[in-house]
């Protein structure tokens, strides 16, 4: 499997055509920040393939991540605030957290919690609780749960749609081969865009394409 870090020099090696330079305006980092947005049209390419070809809304199991050992904070009664570790990507629906879970002290998984479509939300919320019940719901980068238990006692472990953890380079790239290329070719046209523009420099590194 592919490390964000070897996907990045490769698509340097392909912007440059061959081991950039040291001096050169682009670099690892700056193509680990177009990756994301690669990784997310590589989502939206296999969500619609999916309904095609299945008639069913999915995204492949390779576009997924687990998260371990977040924070959950109070936020109203009965109401706690999970803050991802980055907005799910592709997907503007729920379809981007494929499961939330609970870990307590002594690492006991809970269940996992309930989804809430847009529509569910405002009713669950006039609601009381339901007992040994947890619902959530997104809101960009942030999952709100509904519960009656003190959440804040446990942490949340999220599987959710990532490209992996983009601030290692070190990770593994979640992205399924069948949809690699399409990440690949979006950082090339967007990185080679970006070396075309002219720049102008105080010092000798000038990358004139």
């Amino acid at each position: 499997m592919e490390t964000r870090y070897s996907f990045c020099e490769r698509v340097l090696r392909a912007v440059y055509g061959d081991q950039p330079q040291d001096s050169s305006n682009i670099t690892v980092n700056l193509v680990n920040k177009w990756l994301n947005e690669g990784v997310a049209i590589a989502t939206k390419q296999s969500y619609k393939e999916n309904i095609q070809i299945d008639g069913i809304t999915y995204v492949n199991n390779s576009f997924y991540t687990t998260f371990k050992g977040i924070t959950i904070s109070q936020y109203e009664d009965f109401i706690f605030q999970i803050i991802l570790p980055q907005i799910p990507l592709g997907i503007g629906r729920n379809e981007g957290v494929g499961t939330l879970q609970f870990v307590d002290s002594d690492g006991n998984v809970s269940d996992p919690a309930i989804p809430l479509s847009e529509n569910q939300v405002g009713y669950a919320q006039q609601m009381r609780p339901i007992p040994n019940k947890t619902l959530y719901y997104s809101e960009g980068q942030f999952l709100y749960a509904i519960s009656v238990l003190q959440l804040f006692n446990y942490t949340a472990k999220i599987r959710m749609i990532s490209g992996g953890d983009s601030t290692n380079l070190n990770s593994i790239l979640n992205v399924p081969d069948d949809y690699l290329v399409t990440c690949t070719d979006y950082c090339i046209k967007m990185l080679r865009q970006e070396r075309a523009q002219p720049r102008v420099l105080m010092n000798s590194g000038e990358d004139n394409g």
